[in-house]
């Protein structure tokens, strides 16, 4: 055998090293570093460690490319490369990516953290393996998923919520929210549903803004006579973005750039309850600025300092 083809021999051995370490989750910087040593060694010059480091990185971005010549895609996830898709894709029928999203959607509920574990891994894997149809037919399902077997508890109360939805009347709901009783105006929309509780989506006319409401949070609901609401204006939040995460931020499906500088971006959010939006606004913590509405913001400033006077209490 001529050096040319032990060459290329030994260059799909190691196409094929690579390939079983991302298969097995197992693909960390060194682990594939070392596949490629001989190839590294051959081109280094150890004098230069600047030089060695390059060299290193054009050795994997020429194998690298080589898989995505093929259609496996990958990417670095810190200091592990992972596989983006497989060499080869399972069809699924119906039943089963029904089935599948039960399963994705009732792993919440479950507490043992071994199970859950296992099963967030059979989900990556069948990902791995679904095709582009299949995966948007699995996230439709995911969307729409209704769970309302699980809530037969509060049953009476789920057919109520849909009726006012459907009906378009005005309502005065009293619901506990962070051990509080709130009040508020509204427009039921829709009931939604999660494996850890159902809740009723509803439209506040005072503040202006979506609501989704717990319905076993739901400590009063009555009809406001004569009066029903046929027009929702939609919400916008109009917040602020700094440092680095301004440049690692991903736009929500609701949600587009307002402006860009080089350290901040401003983003504009339509119609994402509050309730949901400022607690996960709040995990950025001095990153984020609620720039309007101006209720909004002093909302927000008042949850943060809620929050600062927990911890400074003995």
């Amino acid at each position: 055998m001529n050096k040319s083809n032990a060459k290329i021999n030994n260059s799909c051995l190691n196409i094929f090293k690579l390939i079983v370490l991302l298969y097995e989750d197992n693909a960390y910087y060194d682990n594939v570093v070392s596949i490629f040593k001989s190839d590294i060694e051959k081109e280094s010059d150890y004098k230069n460690r600047k030089k060695q480091n390059n060299l290193t990185q054009v050795v994997l971005n020429k194998y690298i490319n080589a898989l995505r010549i093929f259609g496996i895609k990958i990417h670095k996830d810190k200091n592990k490369f992972k596989l983006d898709n497989s060499l080869y894709s399972i069809k699924y029928t119906l039943p089963e990516l029904k089935a599948l999203s039960l399963l994705i959607g009732g792993c919440s509920a479950i507490e043992d953290e071994e199970i859950v574990s296992n099963i967030s891994k059979l989900k990556s894997d069948l990902l791995l393996r679904m095709n582009p149809e299949d995966k948007n037919t699995l996230d439709l399902y995911n969307n729409e998923q209704d769970l309302s077997f699980f809530y037969e508890d509060i049953k009476k109360q789920i057919e109520k919520c849909k009726n006012y939805a459907q009906s378009g009347v005005m309502l005065d709901i009293t619901y506990l929210y962070r051990n509080k009783e709130l009040r508020c105006k509204c427009k039921a929309k829709e009931v939604v549903y999660s494996v850890k509780t159902a809740s009723l989506k509803v439209y506040d006319v005072i503040k202006n803004d979506m609501l989704t409401i717990p319905i076993p949070n739901i400590l009063s609901i009555s009809q406001v006579k004569g009066k029903t609401l046929s027009y929702i204006k939609s919400q916008t939040v109009v917040f602020k973005l700094k440092g680095r995460l301004a440049s690692t931020y991903k736009l929500k499906i609701n949600e587009k750039l307002d402006s860009k500088t080089k350290d901040e971006i401003v983003v504009i959010n339509r119609d994402e309850p509050t309730d949901i939006l400022l607690p996960r606004l709040m995990r950025y913590s001095n990153c984020c600025e609620v720039i309007s509405p101006k209720y909004l913001r002093t909302e927000m400033s008042d949850l943060i300092n809620a929050t600062l006077n927990l911890y400074e209490q003995k």
